[in-house]
């Protein structure tokens, strides 16, 4: 099943959807680049929306909640039971780190802002119960989303974006057979679509 970015939840298929309502208003093919930047509060617009009711009804199948891990204001533990509250099961490192390159990424982990230290976010929120829908640049990052629990692996095409069926397609070839022997998903995702599709 294919994995969308909504901003909104009007009529979407929740289990097919990856929640991101900061990006609600915007458009463009670089929302989650955008989503990292100090115009955007994922998880605050992420917990006033659960905060304000999830509109799905209880025990209905809820949407995987995007979570920006490397926020230096978010509380695992807090977000967890918010989360839980709300009936959300799954969680998704988007938007991720992995995105950015050169100079950005090279300022970002000289503060601490490393794929590493997202991964250690999900790792926790793994340990509290939740389902991980890893994002991953690359195939050593997909190993470790696989190491770590992760139920489904999106591979991400990085900075340069372009067709994943032509950026990922090769990679993904040889990774989906490993994954899949580990009972894990692979997709590849779409940034300018905010879709990700089965590999």
């Amino acid at each position: 099943m294919a994995l969308t970015v909504r901003t909104r939840l009007d009529g979407a298929d929740l289990s097919g959807t990856l929640f991101l309502p900061a990006l609600a208003g915007l458009e463009g093919p670089a929302l989650d680049l955008l989503a990292m930047m100090p115009v955007c509060d994922v998880n605050g617009a992420l917990a006033a929306a659960l905060d304000a009711g999830p509109p799905w009804a209880p025990g209905a199948p809820a949407p995987v909640a995007g979570l920006f891990l490397l926020d230096p204001f978010i509380r695992i533990p807090e977000m967890a039971e918010r989360l839980r509250r709300a009936g959300v099961r799954r969680v998704a490192n988007y938007p991720t780190i992995q995105a950015l390159d050169g100079e950005t990424a090279r300022a970002m982990a000289s503060v601490g802002f490393t794929p590493a230290h997202e991964f250690e976010a999900l790792a926790e929120l793994r340990a509290s119960g939740f389902e991980i829908v890893g994002f991953a640049y690359g195939a050593a990052a997909a190993r470790e989303l696989a190491a770590l629990g992760a139920t489904t692996v999106v591979l991400h095409p990085g900075p340069a974006g372009g067709d994943p069926r032509e950026t990922l397609a090769p990679l993904a070839a040889w990774l989906k057979p490993e994954l899949a022997a580990r009972g894990i998903a692979l997709q590849l995702f779409a940034p300018g679509e905010g879709v990700a599709r089965p590999a």
